[in-house]
């Protein structure tokens, strides 16, 4: 690939990563305690393919009487395992957190086979990604809840071992969780307002 295509692919690569990073509407707020989740964790990048497959439902534990109850504990793990994608793009299972076969879905993985495709990836240490939770809001008609928060983002990317990305960026997000099957996925992401090298999370 000449210097101009390879320009032009990373540059739609990193449009591509501002979309997902790290999302919709709700019905009614149901606020949440603050809480902080980091990215970082000792684990290195990996060349094994796998396959998406979708997660195992969950019964509801005995002392929980809403899914809503679920929302806080269930993203935490979400994160996590966002965080696990970025460091092993080709161990990735995009079934774990999104619906198979839907539009969002869909999008989530071609950014993560162009990860692995072009050999991009996050290294354990080098940078971290706080996501900060301010409120939960859920609606019970849509079995939907939008997680707002804040997201401190100091994760350098790689790519064939050189630097790809070292940038240092915050931004207002949303994510949007749907119950389906059991279990809280991932449907839906936004950025209400990003910018570089000023902690918004502090303000």
């Amino acid at each position: 690939m000449n210097n101009k295509l390879r320009t032009t692919h990373k540059a739609g690569l990193l449009f591509i990563l501002g979309c997902f990073i790290f999302g919709g509407c709700a019905t009614k707020g149901d606020p949440t305690t603050r809480a902080m989740f980091n990215f970082s964790s000792p684990t290195i990048p990996s060349t094994t393919t796998t396959t998406a497959q979708p997660a195992q439902p969950v019964s509801l534990p005995p002392a929980v009487t809403s899914p809503f109850d679920l929302v806080a504990q269930q993203f935490e793990v979400f994160v996590k395992w966002r965080r696990e994608c970025s460091y092993k793009p080709r161990l990735c299972n995009i079934g774990e957190f999104t619906i198979l076969d839907t539009q969002f879905s869909d999008d989530f993985a071609t950014m993560i086979r162009d990860y692995a495709k072009n050999n991009i990836y996050a290294r354990p240490g080098d940078g971290e990604r706080k996501v900060i939770v301010e409120t939960i809001s859920q609606d019970e008609t849509t079995m939907t809840a939008i997680v707002h928060g804040c997201v401190y983002d100091t994760v350098v990317l790689y790519m064939d071992g050189g630097i790809y990305d070292d940038k240092v960026s915050s931004s207002i997000s949303s994510w949007t969780m749907k119950w389906h099957n059991e279990r809280w996925y991932w449907v839906n992401h936004e950025n209400y307002k990003k910018i570089f090298n000023t902690n918004l999370c502090d303000s």
